[in-house]
């Protein structure tokens, strides 16, 4: 249990989930051409997790002092498990994850695709270390890694595939998976933003420069509400201009996305507390959770 804690068990699932769902759902009911059998894709998976786990690891061995502040009925790392012992699950993780992204990118005879699960390896460990006590740029790192498992599914299954005859639908559901991607960026940017807030006093202790700190909590939470209301706005625009006629996607959607925007620009200015910070970070993450499910029946919500 405490290994599960600390890969954070529950966001790899998400991330599994995400790429099942694109995959047997979203592809599938499109009738996209694929590059991976069901074996390789559910590797590419394999591998995508296991970056993403160590990324946690390190991230959990880097932060124990502020993570002793900030939330420390949650401490596994030298609570549980040595440090030792989380180097070691970092490491091995990382020699997994790319071992795999290099087997799946020869499989589809772009080896140069293997610089991916590199790059996205180093940057994690480049934000643990040092991007995410910058203000907004960690926050930009994480979210820009989030769009990318979106887009994984475009780079290893559907590019491969691409023919003269069937680039009109390749290039429809690339469009579409840009959409959502951007969709998780944005989302997921202002919640790393609230979960800034959340955790100011950790910050404020291991002399992190997030925003918070850099501006102080009422200037973010104004960032937060301009970002929001913004966020709205463009929403409500797509709302109507294309999903008008759909009444099962528009209800989908005031519901998910409009609704939970709504409550975030109406109470984010008067948030002051950890626990204010905390509820809106669990609204947030409830849409992405739910904007993302949206993959596995688009058929359902666009009939």
């Amino acid at each position: 249990m405490p290994y599960l804690k600390l890969i954070r068990y529950g966001n790899l699932l998400f991330i599994a989930l995400c790429l099942l769902l694109i995959r047997f759902g979203f592809f599938n009911q499109f009738d996209a051409s694929t590059a991976l059998s069901n074996t390789q894709f559910i590797l590419l998976i394999i591998a995508v997790v296991c970056i993403a786990a160590s990324g946690y690891v390190i991230n959990n061995i880097l932060d124990y002092e502020a993570d002793r502040i900030n939330a420390p009925k949650r401490l596994v790392i030298r609570e549980k498990i040595s440090e030792k012992s989380a180097y070691n699950l970092f490491f091995a993780l990382n020699i997994i994850g790319v071992g795999i992204g290099f087997y799946i990118a020869n499989i589809i005879e772009s080896p140069a695709f293997s610089a991916i699960f590199i790059f996205t390896s180093a940057l994690l460990y480049l934000y643990a270390t040092y991007l995410k006590h910058i203000a907004i740029v960690g926050n930009l790192v994480i979210s820009f890694l989030v769009g990318l498992v979106v887009l994984l599914p475009v780079i290893f299954d559907l590019y491969p595939e691409i023919t003269s005859q069937n680039i009109q639908n390749q290039r429809l559901l690339f469009n579409i998976l840009v959409y959502y991607s951007l969709y998780a960026m944005l989302l997921n940017f202002v919640r790393e933003i609230i979960k800034d807030q959340e955790d100011i006093n950790g910050d404020y202790k291991t002399q992190s420069n997030t925003l918070p700190l850099l501006i102080g909590q009422k200037r973010t939470n104004m960032f937060v509400f301009i970002f929001c209301l913004i966020l709205l706005i463009f929403s409500i625009i797509f709302l109507g201009e294309d999903l008008y006629s759909n009444t099962k996607a528009v209800v989908y959607a005031l519901v998910f996305i409009i609704a939970p925007l709504l409550a975030l620009v109406a109470g984010i200015l008067k948030a002051n507390s950890k626990k204010d910070y905390s509820k809106f970070s669990l609204i947030l993450k409830c849409m992405l959770f739910f904007g993302l499910l949206s993959l596995g029946f688009p058929e359902y919500l666009m009939s």
